[in-house]
């Protein structure tokens, strides 16, 4: 029931294609996929993907561009002493902001680093790629539930779903892990 009502709302939300459980065979397919990336030139650690299948449950949705932006950056580039190095921008007001800045390094249309002179960079610092956990507020009205988050699964993470799930390999679906834990009492 707590499952079916989160994936009827969600499934009502503009740019939402598919909504669907996901099984705890792929939840392990997908932390040994993630786990993988930590191997990298630059490591890429999906702490929301681990925050996420820590919760009760997890549904993963497919969805188009019109689904609405994140409320927070679902990459960031960051030192392992957490200093924040670069960040995803996820509006076109954020690309205006940063866009005149002699400050940042735009490395897509959609990611910049901020320049060392303004970092001051330490030596023995490592960099990492961090895929962090986002707020899903669509589903915080829900009684029967609590600690909902959402992430971005990696490249690999998302082909891997879609090809489960029998969802195309097209450039403009993405997929979302939405996760969260039964209320108690």
């Amino acid at each position: 029931m707590v499952v079916e009502e989160a994936i009827d709302i969600i499934k009502k939300l503009n740019g939402a294609v598919d909504v669907q459980e996901l099984s705890d065979k792929d939840k392990k397919a997908l932390m040994k996929i993630e786990s993988s990336r930590n191997n990298d030139i630059i490591p890429v650690v999906n702490k929301g993907l681990s925050e996420c299948l820590n919760k009760d449950f997890c549904l993963v949705l497919l969805k188009t561009e019109e689904f609405r932006i994140p409320s927070e950056s679902t990459v960031l580039l960051v030192t392992d002493r957490g200093r924040i190095l670069g960040q995803e921008l996820i509006s076109p007001e954020d690309n205006k902001k940063y866009a005149n800045n002699d400050n940042v390094v735009f490395l897509s249309n959609n990611f910049i680093i901020f320049k060392p002179d303004n970092i001051a960079r330490r030596a023995g610092e490592k960099e990492l790629f961090i895929l962090p956990a986002i707020p899903f507020p669509e589903l915080d009205n829900l009684v029967t539930i609590s600690d909902v988050v959402s992430c971005s699964p990696s490249t690999l993470g998302d082909a891997y779903i879609k090809n489960k799930y029998n969802y195309p390999d097209d450039p403009h679906l993405a997929t979302i892990i939405v996760a969260f834990s039964k209320k108690e009492g």
